[in-house]
């Protein structure tokens, strides 16, 4: 087994409500913003919350967070960046190739050491409602772009405390 199919992503259960009222509140578009936590010695990521931010794409397969606005979170919480969500409302299972393209890009190029989380729709009335106000993790899936691994799958932990 290599180091990198034993890291993971600890997500607080209470994070499950935040990223539900994100999405509740941009259904039709990708919702999106940062992740905050630390990453541990051992290359995990621990997310504390979560932090949205505006989609100024405004769409429904694809986000773009205003650069203006990433730093000005950057300086609101120095170092606590860890990651991005994004939801994809049109239901799309997994990474898109713009998602990929992204990962690698920041991950490798950029050398960011970002986890992404994906939030699973379809968001319409209906499911919003069977979610009884909490994304559940089996609608969330966590990716990263190593460097020799290339782009994997990071297995996601809830916490509830």
């Amino acid at each position: 087994m290599d180091k990198y199919s034993s890291l993971y992503l600890a997500l607080k259960k209470e994070t499950l409500s935040t990223l539900f009222e994100d999405i509740s509140q941009r259904p039709n578009i990708e919702a999106c913003g940062v992740l905050l936590g630390e990453i541990d010695a051992d290359g995990n990521w621990h997310v504390d919350r979560t932090y949205p931010l505006q989609n100024t794409a405004a769409s429904p397969v694809y986000f773009e967070f205003a650069p203006d606005e990433l730093l000005q979170t950057e300086l609101l919480y120095p170092d606590q960046i860890i990651g991005v969500y994004h939801s994809h409302p049109t239901g799309f299972p997994m990474a898109s190739a713009t998602d990929c393209e992204n990962m690698q890009r920041v991950n490798q190029d950029q050398h960011i050491p970002w986890a992404w989380i994906i939030i699973k729709g379809p968001f319409d009335e209906a499911s919003l409602h069977a979610m009884n106000g909490e994304v559940s993790p089996t609608s969330l899936i966590a990716y990263h772009h190593f460097e020799n691994n290339g782009l994997n799958i990071i297995p996601i932990a809830i916490q509830t405390s």
